[in-house]
Order: structure tokens, then sequence, then C-alpha cells
């Protein structure tokens, strides 16, 4: 029998475990020469197969039927801000580029600066969509999607969002709507796409929340909006993971010219969104809620189900920032 050393016992360990620095966030400046000029060109396939999105959520003690109140997306956005700005620079308040690095979270998540050489800049989308629903007749579920270069400043919206429920989010004065979290959890989102998807013929896109119409394009009916918002909506979303997908959502785009639009299952939804947490001053608000159905075109209908498969994940449409354009797709 072969006896074994101590010295043998030595040399017998298990190779090192080297850790890594996590990546850094970058400044404002950096960040938005980034947005502004992707890395890289890419195929529409490349680009999906790329996406990160991770959800933040929260279980919280609450009015749960309240959550499905369409002004609620947008008291949590506003809560979350409030936390925010509490922490953020200077410049940053103003609409400047943050010069800290990493950029502080409310530059990220709420007061991009404006690239003036962009016509849309004025439209440059944020890296995150919050969604709300009932748990129970006693708990909210509170969930902060983040994508792309977003997902650096996990944490530090996470932390603003854990504070805001704790002091109460109201809606109009109404409320707590919730005020007490109880589980507070992180999860990567599956992205995944199902070939077998491309077969069908027809989508059934159910609003969650409503989709907020441009009045600026009166020529165009509610679900002809929609198809092209999935156009910038891709566009948006490419960029905040330094890909631009040009070409490839261009024939995309020109695919969806063919589809085939029945908008007789939507109807209008107003409400008033709050200016603040506990005063009356408001808003008014619209949008199409409801079903909308889509025969799929011929041409590029793998491609066309992507991109519904995309906004379903990530909304589409104006008013983002409030919650608006989310739906449930279904395909047959």
């Amino acid at each position: 029998m072969n006896k074994i050393s101590a010295h043998d016992m030595d040399c017998a360990t298990l190779s090192p475990t080297f850790l890594f620095a996590p990546a850094i966030a970058p400044t404002g400046n950096d960040l938005l020469h980034l947005l502004a000029r992707p890395e890289s060109d890419c195929g529409f396939d490349h680009f999906l197969q790329s996406l990160t999105i991770r959800d933040i959520t929260f279980e919280c003690e609450g009015d749960g039927p309240q959550a499905q109140h369409p002004g609620f997306p947008g008291a949590v956005r506003q809560a979350i801000g409030s936390q925010l700005m509490k922490t953020a620079s200077r410049e940053a308040l103003a609409g400047l580029p943050c010069p800290w690095g990493p950029a502080s979270g409310f530059q990220v998540f709420f007061n991009m600066p404006q690239d003036k050489s962009e016509e849309t800049s004025s439209d440059r989308a944020l890296p995150w969509v919050v969604r709300s629903e009932t748990a129970d007749a006693t708990s909210v579920r509170i969930t902060l999607r983040l994508f792309g270069l977003g997902l650096l400043w996990g944490s530090e919206i996470s932390d603003a969002c854990h504070r805001a429920i704790e002091q109460g989010v109201f809606i109009g004065g109404l409320g707590p709507v919730c005020d007490s979290v109880i589980i507070r959890s992180v999860e990567n989102v599956w992205t995944g796409q199902d070939k077998e998807q491309a077969l069908s013929e027809r989508a059934m896109v159910s609003f969650v929340t409503p989709f907020h119409c441009d009045a600026s394009q009166p020529e165009l009916s509610p679900g002809e909006q929609f198809l092209q918002a999935l156009i910038s909506r891709a566009a948006d979303v490419a960029r905040w993971h330094g890909l631009e997908p040009g070409q490839d959502l261009q024939e995309v785009e020109e695919a969806i010219k063919a589809c085939k639009i029945d908008e007789a299952g939507l109807t209008e939804l107003k409400w008033h969104r709050s200016v603040s947490q506990k005063r009356s001053a408001s808003i008014a608000m619209n949008g199409q809620t409801g079903l909308l159905q889509i025969h799929l075109p011929q041409e590029k209908r793998a491609e066309v189900i992507q991109l519904l498969r995309l906004g379903e994940l990530l909304h589409a449409g104006p008013m983002l920032a409030f919650g608006q354009g989310r739906y449930d797709l279904y395909l047959i």
C-alpha cells in the first residue's frame, strides 16, 4: 500500500480560482459616444443573439388591484427618479453629460443629454422599462427591466427603487399603493427565439398597458404606428448594445408594409398621470388598448415575428418611460 506524504498533499491542490474585477460603467461623455457611434454593424440575427435583458423584481405589500392602474408604472418611475436625483451630479441634473465615472444613474435612466447632431435626438430611448402587476389582493409586483449597457447601473437603480417603495408609492395622492418590500430578486431574461414560430400566419397583440399613438402622424392608423414603432424600438435597443443592424432592419421595415392589420378589437383609454406623488396636479394621458390582429407577410416572416417578440420583451411606441406599450404576443 502506497503512503501519501504531507508534501504530496500540498502539491495535490486544486487549480487556483481567479477573481476578475467587474466591468466599470462609463462616464456620461463616454456613454454618449458609445450610443452615437455603435462599435459595429451587424445582422438582425446577430443583434438578437447579443440581446441582454435583466429583471429586478420587487414583491411588495400593498393594494394589489391598484397595480393594474395605467398610471401606476409612471408613479413608480417618478418615485425612483426622486431617489436618484439625491445622488446625481449637478451636470446630470442639468441635462449635461455626467463627468463621474461611472456616470450617475439619474443621467442613464432619466435625463440623457441629447446629441444636437442627431435629428431624432429628442426621442433617444432609455435602457429600461417599468412593469407592474397584481400579485394578489394585498401585494404588488414591480419589475424594472434593464437591457444592454443599462445593466451596468443595475445596483444603483435597484437600491433607489427599494428606497422609493419603502417610502410609499402614490398615485395622485391616493395610497400608498405599496409601502414595504417583501422579496427583492434579480434574474436574467431568456431572449431565445423559437424557429418553429416562423410557420405562424397570424399574430395577436394583446395590450397589457395602452399603446400611445403619435398625434403628429394622423395619416397612420394605430396598427400602422405600432408596426413602425417596433422598427424604431429595435434600432434604439441595438444602440444600447453597441450595435447597428441597419441594412437588415431596413429590409424588415419593408416587409412589415405587407402586413394586414385588423384594429376592430382596439379601444381608446384615457386617464390622468400625476405630476407629483402626493399632489393633485395631473397630465391627461391616452392610449389604445385591447386586441390587435396582424396577418403576417410571406417575405421575412421569421424576422417580423422576431421583431414582435422583441417588442413583447421591451415594449414599443411612445411613453415607454411611463410603462406604456407593453403587450402579450400570441401566434396562430
